[in-house]
């Protein structure tokens, strides 16, 4: 489970935190505004970010990073398209693309374009209002892309 909270009390044994220091990670059990985990499941919270920010953090890029790495097998010099590249998954996954070394291209909103460029999105592709495909046609691979 996602947590980003301010630590309450350690135990015995802990030492990278202490009561009062804001935190986020995963955790193995919370019960309303408490959560128990293990210190090296928790990172130091950025001053600059909220703690609803922070909590987004962890499932949000094991996703990303799962997909790029694990699944897809991404490495470096391959194209990526990143849809939704403006979102929570997606901008973790154009940084992580970024920093494999493939080249990025993001799906996004207008009001998203700058935020995609800065993280990595050398190109941005702007969906069509009406979707991807008319509706009733089927989804065809352009000439030149398909081999």
């Amino acid at each position: 489970m996602d947590v980003a909270c301010r630590v309450e009390a350690v135990g015995a044994n802990v030492t990278n935190f202490r009561p009062g220091d804001e935190v986020f990670g995963t955790c193995e059990g919370a019960y309303a505004e408490y959560a128990r985990a293990r210190q090296d499941r928790l990172a130091t919270k950025p001053a600059s970010i909220t703690f609803a920010q922070a909590a987004t953090v962890p499932g949000s890029a094991c996703v990303a990073l799962q997909g790029l790495r694990d699944a897809g097998k991404l490495q470096a010099g391959q194209h990526v398209l990143v849809t939704g590249a403006g979102g929570g998954v997606g901008t973790f996954a154009a940084q992580l693309a970024k920093a494999f070394g493939a080249h990025v291209t993001g799906v996004c909103r207008t009001s998203k374009t700058d935020l995609v460029r800065s993280i990595g999105g050398r190109r941005r592709h702007r969906p069509h209002p009406r979707g991807l495909h008319r509706p009733g046609r089927p989804l065809r691979p352009h000439p030149r892309h398909h081999q």
